[in-house]
C-alpha cells in the first residue's frame, strides 16, 4: 500500500508550504507527496514549480479551469482512484506532524478499514477536536464550546485559537502531546472540518463522482452527507495530534502574536518573511466588541 499525501494549495501560502515539507518529506512512510495546483496567481504557481524541481518525490496535479475555490477543489478528488493508495488530503497550513505520522494513520484505518469510511487525526485547532480535548483530554479549557464545526469560539475566536497553540507548543515542548490525546471517536451526521483527512483510493474508485460531486460542499459532504448514506462514519484517532494553524477567521491575529514562528522553532527550521495580512473586517468588529464588553465588564 502507498501512503500519497496531497495538499491543497490556494494563494499566497509558501510561509506554511516551507514547514510542511519539512514534515512530509522526511516521513518513511510517505512515497508520493501532490501537490494540487489550485493556485490563484502565476506567482503562487511558480513557488509550486520550485518545490516540485528541488524534491522527485513532489508531483504537480492539475486539471483544467482550477480558479482557486472550494469548487475546483472537488474536482481534484476524483483523481485519487488508485485502488493500492491511501491517500491523506492535508490543509497547507498544518504546521505540526509527529513522527512517524502517516503509518500511524494508516495502521488506524487499515484496523477500521470496512467499518468507517475516513480518519482524521486530533487537531489542534479544528473545533470539534478542541470539543473532544475539553471534555475528553487533561488539557484544561475554560472556555464553552458546543460540538460544531463553525462554533463561535473553536472556529471564529482568534483569541481561543492562540491560548490553545500556546498550550500545544508548552505541551511539545515539555515532552510531547500526550495531555492533548483523547479516546478515537465517530463522526456522523455532522459538518467536520477536514483540515487532515485520510481515505482509501479504493473507496473513490468505486464510489467515482460520487465520492465528492463537483457541486457539493466538500466538508458537509464527505463529513455529513456521504458517511449517513454509506452507513460507514468518518473517525478521529485521538492518539495521533497534528496542529493546523488557522481559518480565515483567526489568521492575521496568529501571524501577529508570532506563532508562526514557534512552530518554525520546534523543526528546527528558521521561519522566512512574511507579511500579515489585514484583518477580514467581520473580525475587526468582533475584536472591538470583545473589547468593550470586557471594559464594561471591568466597570
Amino acid at each position: 500500500m502507498n501512503h500519497l499525501i496531497i495538499a491543497v494549495t490556494p494563494a499566497g501560502r509558501e510561509r506554511y508550504l516551507e514547514l510542511l515539507s519539512h514534515y512530509i518529506l522526511r516521513d518513511p512512510g510517505i512515497s508520493e507527496w501532490h501537490l494540487w495546483d489550485n493556485c490563484r496567481s502565476p506567482q503562487d504557481r511558480r513557488y509550486l514549480e520550485a518545490l516540485a524541481a528541488r524534491h522527485a518525490q513532489i508531483k504537480i496535479v492539475r486539471i483544467e479551469g482550477a480558479d482557486g475555490t472550494n469548487l475546483s477543489v472537488n474536482r481534484f478528488y476524483p483523481l485519487c482512484n488508485d485502488d493500492r493508495a491511501f491517500y491523506i488530503k492535508l490543509d497547507d497550513d498544518i504546521v505540526y506532524l509527529p513522527d512517524p505520522f502517516a503509518s500511524a494513520l494508516y495502521e488506524h484505518a487499515v484496523r477500521e478499514r470496512d467499518r468507517c469510511l475516513w480518519w482524521s487525526p486530533l487537531v489542534i485547532n479544528n473545533a470539534i477536536c478542541s470539543w473532544l480535548i475539553k471534555h475528553h483530554s487533561k488539557v484544561a479549557l475554560s472556555e464553552w464550546l458546543s460540538c460544531q464545526a463553525n462554533d463561535p469560539c473553536g472556529w471564529r475566536d482568534p483569541l481561543f485559537a492562540e491560548r490553545l497553540h500556546r498550550k500545544f507548543l508548552s505541551a511539545i515542548g515539555n515532552g510531547g502531546a500526550g495531555p492533548f490525546q483523547v479516546p478515537s471517536f465517530d463522526v456522523s451526521l455532522s459538518r467536520f472540518s477536514i483540515n487532515c483527512l485520510g481515505f482509501f483510493g479504493a473507496d473513490v474508485a468505486a464510489l467515482g463522482r460520487r465520492f465528492c460531486p463537483p457541486d457539493v460542499d466538500d466538508e458537509e459532504w464527505l463529513s455529513a452527507c456521504l458517511p449517513s448514506i454509506l452507513h460507514r462514519p468518518g473517525r478521529v484517532a485521538g492518539d495521533l495530534v497534528v496542529a493546523h494553524f488557522s481559518f480565515f477567521t483567526q489568521e492575521a491575529e496568529l501571524l501577529k502574536a508570532g506563532l508562526l514562528d514557534r512552530y518554525y522553532d520546534v523543526a528546527g527550521l528558521p521561519c522566512p518573511p512574511y507579511s500579515v495580512p489585514a484583518r477580514p473586517i467581520r473580525q475587526r468588529v468582533f475584536r472591538t466588541l470583545r473589547a468593550l464588553k470586557r471594559s464594561w465588564v471591568a466597570a
